[in-house]
């Protein structure tokens, strides 16, 4: 039978058993940080640059696809690799692909020159 270890206190507490605490949450936010979330400090670094809008490239369709099994899943790759796109390599990691594989590197070389 183990020895039963009593375990000392490092500070007293308060036992608030059959006591009913109210506790103050912070309204919002802004009063939880305490800070004032309007306060645009990028702004003043901001000066004389250009524009930028973001387009929304959201998905047209998103399709989950559940396998019962490894082999299943490994029959549905080739299938994959084999009739939609020879690049796309589904792994055990894979959590996503694009059909048609989408090109990531379209605007990477897209640079902002400034004429005089």
């Amino acid at each position: 039978m183990p020895k039963k270890v009593e375990v000392k206190e490092s500070a007293p507490y308060d036992n608030f058993l059959n006591q009913k605490v109210t506790v103050e949450e912070p309204a919002n936010l802004v009063d939880m940080l305490g800070t004032d979330l309007e306060d645009k400090e990028w702004e003043k670094h901001w000066v004389d640059m250009p524009e930028f809008e973001q387009e929304d490239q959201k998905t047209y369709k998103t399709v989950y696809v559940h396998f019962r099994t490894k082999e299943d899943y490994e029959e549905f790759s080739k299938l994959i690799t084999k009739h939609i796109d020879s690049d796309t390599k589904l792994s055990t990691k894979t959590k996503s692909f694009w059909y048609p594989k989408l090109d990531r590197t379209k605007n990477s070389l897209l640079r902002w020159i400034e004429g005089e």
